[in-house]
């Protein structure tokens, strides 16, 4: 993919994701306040929008996590408030209240989205969600409320908004 052929724009409101420890695999909403190029690199200058004391964040926009080869794009447009994305041909809506088993959500938790599986059920509102394991997530497992799931999606420029094929290694 290239470094440049993204639509965002400043000004733009995104989602950024982080390979920091202790932040691996959260997703944080942000607003783009520049785009530039280093080194023939793509970078974000990023405003926390849930974080308002935390300074303007530099983020070089595709990234390799520790020795991989892949370069991964760390930044997507903002979650659809609408979940009907694209499953083979069909537009498939995605519901928030029929969590199952192994579902692949993200859990608003710290004023940011964490991706894992929902591991248990306990009730109608009570749920287990396992963190992905490192070195995509943190590996935790937390008690979560269901009002504070979404369903996971993934974004590419070429297919735009999809279900997750599998849960990452």
């Amino acid at each position: 993919m290239s470094q440049t052929n993204l639509p965002f724009k400043d000004g733009q409101t995104v989602e950024v994701r982080s390979f920091e420890r202790g932040y691996r695999g959260a997703w944080f909403r942000c607003k783009i306040v520049r785009i530039y190029i280093v080194e023939g690199k793509l970078h974000y200058s990023l405003k926390y929008l849930d974080y308002e004391k935390e300074e303007i964040h530099e983020q070089q926009v595709f990234q390799r996590f520790e020795d991989e080869e892949k370069e991964w794009l760390m930044v997507r447009p903002s979650y659809p408030s609408v979940h009907k994305i694209k499953a083979g041909q069909e537009p498939l809506d995605v519901a928030h209240s029929s969590w199952k088993v192994g579902d692949l959500v993200d859990w608003h938790k710290d004023d940011c989205y964490w991706s894992g599986t929902i591991l248990a059920i306990k009730n109608r509102n009570a749920l287990q969600v396992e963190l992905y394991p490192p070195p995509r997530g943190e590996g935790e497992t937390y008690n979560a409320l269901s009002k504070d799931l979404r369903p996971s999606l993934e974004w590419s420029l070429e297919d735009g908004w999809t279900l997750p094929s599998t849960r990452p290694e």
